[in-house]
């Protein structure tokens, strides 16, 4: 089931990521104003077990497409040659903060994840997390078609998303979530939550799905092998 969602509101999601930068890693922490969530720790195991899984992808020439501040890249730069794309400026500053911290190293690029500035297989694998929840339906084949050109075949993407947790979260639906930044100002932002099965079927197009697995409760993960 797909919504409109006009070029405009693309922009304020955008935008939104833009301000949220500085207190993006509150959502992974449970901080801020996600500290009255419940079930913490059942939250921290997952998110830990994506860690683990994270630390064993990858090598040679890696993009992450929708990187942020950072969180995986942290883990991805410690054995492999990392390109980072983000579309928000606030986001690839605190990337490089935290990477200059840990005296590690990537390419940061900010660009476009529908438009990649890059040449035709030029990356070894890709990686690539809670981006693709926020592609509309519309333009889904647009964004697999650009991960497919610049990966070489037999390449492999992993992907984790994020797994339908409430009642009004409808499996592969698109739907507008209410989102709250810490100075109290509420934003709009197009979401899609997934099961590993319907993240399998979302990255057909993408080539054979090797894995995907679920952490428990909140993450869905696929490894994809370029065809």
């Amino acid at each position: 089931m797909s919504i409109m969602f006009p070029l405009a509101a693309d922009a304020a999601m955008r935008e939104y990521y833009n301000q949220r930068a500085s207190e993006y890693d509150e959502w992974y922490l449970r901080e801020g104003v996600f500290a009255r969530r419940g079930d913490a720790e059942r939250w921290h195991a997952e998110v830990a077990q994506l860690r683990e899984r994270v630390q064993q992808f990858g090598q040679g020439r890696l993009l992450e497409i929708a990187s942020g501040t950072g969180w995986w890249t942290q883990h991805l730069a410690q054995h492999a040659h990392v390109t980072v794309l983000d579309y928000a400026p606030a986001m690839l500053a605190q990337l490089g903060a935290r990477l200059d911290a840990l005296g590690l190293h990537a390419i940061r690029v900010r660009g476009d994840a529908y438009a990649l500035p890059f040449a035709a297989t030029c990356f070894d694998c890709a990686f690539f997390g809670f981006w693709l929840s926020h592609v509309p339906h519309t333009r889904r084949l647009e964004f697999l078609h650009e991960v497919r050109r610049v990966l070489h075949p037999g390449s492999e993407v992993m992907i984790i998303d994020s797994a339908p947790t409430t009642p009004d979260q409808v499996l592969g639906a698109e739907f507008l979530h209410e989102r709250v930044l810490n100075d109290g100002s509420r934003h709009q932002v197009l979401k899609i939550v997934h099961t590993p099965d319907s993240l399998a079927q979302a990255l057909a197009r993408l080539g054979e799905v090797t894995k995907c697995w679920s952490t428990g409760r909140y993450f869905s993960v696929a490894i994809v092998k370029i065809s």
